[in-house]
């Protein structure tokens, strides 16, 4: 996992971008706009914000559903 390449959108850097958050998880950014789209794991990688026509993900979130991705395939 890239935990280096987190964005800091706040002082303690509880938000990724949608390119790191697609980095992290190894899918493309087409894919996260699709899962978007299609309410496909809302449960789990719920969008946290949408600023300015970005959107954003709690970092917790996405190494959360990450670990859970990875403990399922394995």
């Amino acid at each position: 996992i890239h935990r280096e390449i987190f964005m800091r959108t706040s002082a303690d850097g509880d938000f990724i971008s949608v390119k790191e958050t697609a980095a992290i998880l190894g899918v493309s950014v087409d894919t996260l706009r699709f899962w978007r789209y299609t309410g496909k794991h809302m449960k789990a990688l719920t969008p946290y914000a949408h600023i300015s026509r970005r959107v954003f993900y709690k970092r917790d979130d996405v190494l959360r559903f990450s670990d859970s991705s990875m403990t399922a395939i394995a």
